[in-house]
This record gives structure tokens, sequence and C-alpha cells, in this order.
């Protein structure tokens, strides 16, 4: 599975359980913008994108508490891969941008 799938699927649990304020916003701002949050595609950035889907991370261990992965060292550090892949500073603050899926051209 991966790190994509692993984090839609920790979100998509996490908002409906309706474990965290926070997420209960990050859900309400998917409904709103009528995405699916499983099919929705993310970048990590040092920047927002500007829109209801940037959400900002102090560093990755927040983003991990917040996709409850910190006891689960193996995907902790799948992320924080990923994090460090899109080159941006795991100990600094950090955008994760959704955004709806790309459709190529045919």
């Amino acid at each position: 599975m991966s790190v994509y799938t692993q984090i839609i699927l920790t979100l998509t649990r996490i908002n409906i359980i309706g474990m965290s304020e926070d997420l209960s916003s990050i859900h309400e701002s998917f409904k709103k913008s009528g995405m699916d949050i499983a099919t929705a595609q993310y970048s990590i950035t040092d920047y927002s994108l500007n829109t209801d889907l940037s959400f900002k991370f102090a560093n990755v261990s927040e983003f991990l508490d917040f996709l409850e992965l910190n006891d689960d060292a193996e995907k902790a550090e799948l992320v924080t891969a990923k994090v460090v892949e899109s080159n941006v500073n795991p100990d600094s603050f950090f955008y994760v941008n959704f955004y709806k899926p790309k459709v190529a051209e045919l």
C-alpha cells in the first residue's frame, strides 16, 4: 500500500469516527469542495496553495500525530520519507495541499 493510500485511509477512518475537531474541519472542507477524499491527490510543500484544501503542519511529528501514526514506526518512517522526498524539511512547518485528480487529455 502506498504512503498516499495510507494517509487517505487514515484521514478517512479518523473523519468517519470524528476523533478531532481539526479533522472535522478538514472533512468539511472536502465536503464543500465536492471532492472525494479517497480520490484526492496531494502535494507536500513549504508553501500553501491558498485553497480550502491546504493544511499547515508545524513539523512531521505534528503530521504523524494528526495521522495517528506516532506509534507505528514503519508507517511513520514512510511518511517522513515522503516529506523529505518532497524537498521539505521534516523539522520545519509544511503544507499538505489536496487537489482534484488530474485527468489526462486524449
